[in-house]
């Protein structure tokens, strides 16, 4: 599940989750940035992955965590659920 947040034109941050049973938890952190608004590509100023920990540029206590942003995760996740009859269950949407 990813979550993107536009700060400026030239500036966008993502954060990445991981979902195990009922807990969502924070899987990577990226802040990407391109030079000018004429240019395409971004890339990564700043970045933490719990997997990836030689790579990072951040710690996971620096990265933004705010109750906002475990709200927005929450609800994506929500969105994602599906409530039925035993007899939907082979019906596909």
């Amino acid at each position: 599940m990813r979550i993107e947040r536009k700060i400026d034109d030239l500036t966008i941050e993502v954060w990445g989750f991981y979902i195990n049973g009922n807990t969502i938890y924070l899987d990577y952190y990226t802040i990407f940035q391109k030079e000018s608004k004429k240019k395409r590509k971004f890339t990564a100023i700043k970045n933490y992955s719990r997997l990836r920990d030689r790579t990072c540029t951040t710690k996971e206590s620096e990265v933004p965590f705010t109750d906002e942003i475990k709200k927005l995760a929450f609800d994506e996740y929500v969105k994602t659920l599906r409530v039925l009859k035993w007899s939907e269950r082979d019906n596909k949407i």
